[in-house]
């Protein structure tokens, strides 16, 4: 026994359960919807990861407490450190859950934290500071000569969160370094309005037009706000043929 807090989650099983309209169900409902049971983990010596399983809470709250005990009386021994590019192999292995996209994504994501924070450095060592430095790094880091969405930033944001989570649940770190980063904001492109008078004119051009798509469609709108010559561009573009 070489961990120094023994935690419980839940296991989930089979893929993630579609809802009413088609979609993948949201996390939320999956303890509803997805079969699941409670997972205990730790770690031995040799860095060697074990788990039991059970069907209620309450049995795994019990074990987790026993395995608790042992350390709190120093009959637990002291884990050896874990790099981050052992971790890493060790994540992948884990979550065999995970869809073969999906797992390949999270892979990509863990190359770019050992490329920043070198697979040498152990993960207990990983400070919330580091995640930050890791996060604005990425945001910086340019690939055929352009910088990441902040969507994509976004969703390396959350991925760490993930990977991080496995890792306090192992009992690995006590805290999560990436828990209190907040997203980046994500900028909407603004409504378009269209004056009375251009509704008028969008009237007139619209029995003689074919629509192709959003970026069609946009374009007559800028048209009818009072440019006659996009207008009659517009009209030439749409004409049906």
């Amino acid at each position: 026994m070489a961990t120094v807090k023994v935690g419980i989650y839940r296991k989930y099983q089979g893929a993630v359960p579609i809802g009413k309209f088609g979609t993948l169900l949201p996390k939320n409902e999956w303890p509803r919807e997805r079969p699941f049971s409670w997972a205990v983990p730790w770690f031995g010596s040799d860095e060697k990861r074990f788990r039991k399983s059970f069907k209620s809470k309450k049995e795994a709250e019990r074990f987790a407490e026993t395995k608790q005990a042992e350390v709190r009386v120093g009959e637990g021994d002291r884990p050896r450190a874990v790099v981050l590019g052992e971790f890493a192999r060790m994540y992948l292995d884990l979550r065999g859950d995970l869809a073969t996209s999906t797992k390949t994504e999270y892979d990509r994501t863990l190359r770019f934290l050992c490329e920043f924070l070198e697979r040498r450095m152990i993960v207990s060592k990983i400070t919330s500071l580091d995640a930050r430095r890791f996060v604005a790094w990425y945001r910086e880091r340019k690939r055929r000569g352009r910088t990441p969405a902040p969507a994509t930033v976004n969703k390396v944001l959350r991925e760490c969160k993930r990977i991080f989570r496995e890792a306090v649940a192992c009992s690995l770190i006590r805290e999560n370094p990436f828990h209190e980063m907040r997203q980046e904001k994500v900028g909407q492109r603004s409504w378009q309005y269209v004056s009375p008078a251009g509704c008028r004119k969008l009237i007139e051009v619209s029995p003689s037009l074919r629509w192709q798509g959003a970026d069609h469609a946009r374009l007559l709108l800028r048209a009818t706000a009072g440019r006659g010559a996009q207008l009659d561009l517009a009209r030439r573009r749409f004409r049906a043929e």
